[in-house]
């Protein structure tokens, strides 16, 4: 799988523009606010359906510009297909595949599978439980539409028992209605952690692989998914069920659902330590880098190709060897990599993009010859 061109109208700091990308490393280079990580951000866009910096899409426009326009032609092993993406600060967003309109987002999903990695990532390891349950459900979603799907019909059911939780506060009342929803909001949990625990067991072995491989294996990674007990989604579901009758009292007193998916967390577990506790920054950026290795390599093994991997701004603030080491994980894969400089670059064949006021350079460099 790789992205072969793009092409962007009125998207952030662009007001045209059409570049080709190389089947390999691309090195994207430039100063702040000229516009390299914008031209990932649109790669992004049609991989997640949604852009990996905001959540207002209004910003994803051009100023003074009413509608703006995302197109890539990505070639897979079955041949090559054209997504598009039109935003409009009035009509919202729409995706295209092959110019036919798709009236459902979960229909983008496994056209363009990429993983992204950015230093606001971090927050994977140092942040909330959100952050870690966010970067499950959107992975999955990559490879699974109905996967998203199943997320949303939860957050609906969720919604539902939180509404009864808030305006009914006798429980004599409230028991035999919120019966209904215990019953429908623990199915679907089921399903959403059984196929979350399977995605983190082969996520994990990867990521421990990684980053023994990246430190010269000085360092192990543990990675456990903190949620209901079971195996099966059936299992799991029971589990709920009993959890959501048995805190009834709680909830009512809270006015939300205190146990589900929606409050699950992952641990990463570094030397046997909990991570976002007793790791510095510079070894959080090595689990995160572990972990989105991992995701490529689970992507890969999931698809039965080769996904793409875009890393913004973040390979300067890795050590020379580390440097190294990144680049031969990588071979085979295509790499859309931006930074201000790279003062290593890789041994294999790659493009190196110059951005400047939104205009693109690039310059192919061969391998010299031994």
């Amino acid at each position: 799988m790789q992205v072969k061109s793009c092409k962007l109208t009125n998207f952030r700091n662009y007001e045209t523009l059409e570049t080709e990308f190389f089947s390999g490393v691309n090195l994207i280079a430039g100063g702040n606010g000229q516009g390299k990580t914008n031209l990932v951000e649109a790669v992004m866009l049609l991989a997640l359906s949604k852009s990996p910096r905001t959540s207002h899409d209004e910003d994803l426009v051009r100023e003074s510009q009413s509608l703006a326009r995302v197109e890539l032609v990505i070639e897979r092993d079955f041949g090559k297909m054209k997504l598009e993406c039109v935003l409009g600060k009035e009509t919202g967003k729409k995706f295209f595949i092959n110019s036919n309109e798709i009236k459902k987002v979960s229909d983008i999903f496994g056209n363009l599978v990429a993983v992204y990695f950015s230093p606001n990532d971090l927050v994977i390891v140092s942040g909330s439980p959100a952050e870690r349950r966010d970067f499950m459900d959107t992975d999955i979603s990559e490879l699974s539409g109905s996967y998203y799907n199943l997320v949303q019909r939860y957050q609906k059911v969720l919604f539902q028992r939180n509404k009864l939780l808030k305006t009914v506060h006798d429980k004599n009342l409230i028991i035999d209605q919120i019966e209904v929803w215990n019953e429908q909001l623990a199915s679907l949990a089921g399903l959403i952690i059984k196929t979350r625990k399977s995605f983190i067991n082969k996520l994990a072995p990867f990521a421990d692989e990684t980053i023994k491989f990246l430190s010269k294996d000085s360092d192990t990674l543990q990675i456990k998914y903190d949620g209901a007990r079971g195996e099966t989604s059936a299992e799991i579901k029971e589990e709920i069920l009993k959890s959501l009758r048995f805190n009834l009292d709680k909830d009512m007193e809270l006015g939300y659902t205190s146990i589900g998916p929606h409050r699950d967390d992952v641990v990463f577990e570094l030397n046997g330590r909990d991570s976002k506790v007793f790791a510095s920054q510079g070894q959080q950026r090595s689990i995160v880098l572990a972990l989105k290795i991992a995701e490529l390599l689970v992507f890969e093994r999931e698809l039965g190709e080769k996904p793409i991997l875009v890393l913004d701004d973040v390979f300067s603030e890795l050590d020379s060897a580390r440097q190294r080491k990144l680049y031969e994980k990588l071979a085979g894969f295509q790499v859309l990599m931006t930074g201000t400089y790279f003062k290593f670059k890789p041994s294999e064949d790659y493009l190196m993009m110059t951005v400047k006021n939104a205009k693109v350079k690039t310059k192919f460099v061969e391998k010299k010859e031994k």
